[in-house]
């Protein structure tokens, strides 16, 4: 009869998803969540059968925390930037989850791939919203929202080495410069866009907007 399990599943998770946002997954071995535990590496093993069994529960939890980051961005306008935002806020206050979920190996570096893969819930609302908001075909939307997570991956990587390298502001005024010429750029370039309405649109970016909360601009409005 097998030892009966001195610590339960969601203790030894708890302990070795810790240990992963302070030090990292690479410090989930058997002896340092055991030391987490106060106790001996063997515990570990009653529980689980490999120890990639619960990194892979480990990352399961980094994605809970991901879509905690995530949730309410569809309160803001416009949504898809205060997404970009929190993707860089994210990797800021949790870079060791951030590596977890977007830079470390896998079958595909691409962090837009691994966001389809892991998040494909948001892929949807958010892929909509940029359709309406500049006119373009869906498939446009999702090679812009493709090219604005690559360009967040930057920021992040940035956040992770230094947390104080770029404000919320600063974000939000590159990322709003980015997307904008992107837009302008496949615009011009298809021909639906004339020349001052791309001027205005470049303008009307240079400073960046902050996003805001929709039940904040119906009260503005209602005044």
């Amino acid at each position: 009869m097998p030892p009966k399990p001195k610590y339960t599943k969601e203790e030894i998770v708890n302990a070795a998803f810790e240990l992963t946002r302070e030090k990292g997954i690479d410090a989930v071995v058997a002896r340092e969540v055991g030391k987490r535990l106060k106790t001996s590496a063997s515990p570990i093993f009653t529980v689980w059968d490999s120890m990639e069994e619960l990194k892979e529960e480990v990352r399961k939890l980094a994605r809970q925390k991901f879509q905690e980051y995530m949730d309410g961005i569809f309160d803001y306008v416009p949504s898809f930037k205060e997404f970009g935002m929190r993707w860089v806020r994210f990797a800021s206050e949790e870079p060791n989850l951030y590596r977890v979920l977007f830079l470390s190996r896998s079958e595909t570096h691409n962090p837009y791939a691994r966001f389809k893969q892991d998040f494909a819930s948001l892929i949807n609302p958010l892929v909509e919203e940029i359709m309406n908001n500049f006119e373009l075909q869906r498939n446009d939307a999702e090679e812009l929202l493709n090219k604005m997570i690559i360009f967040a991956n930057g920021f992040a990587a940035f956040s992770i080495t230094d947390a104080d390298s770029f404000s919320m502001e600063t974000v939000s005024s590159f990322s709003s410069q980015v997307c904008i010429g992107i837009v302008i750029t496949d615009k011009l370039r298809d021909g639906t866009i004339e020349i001052p309405v791309a001027k205005a649109m470049a303008e009307s970016c240079i400073n960046g907007v902050m996003p805001q909360k929709k039940s904040e601009i119906k009260e503005a409005k209602s005044r």
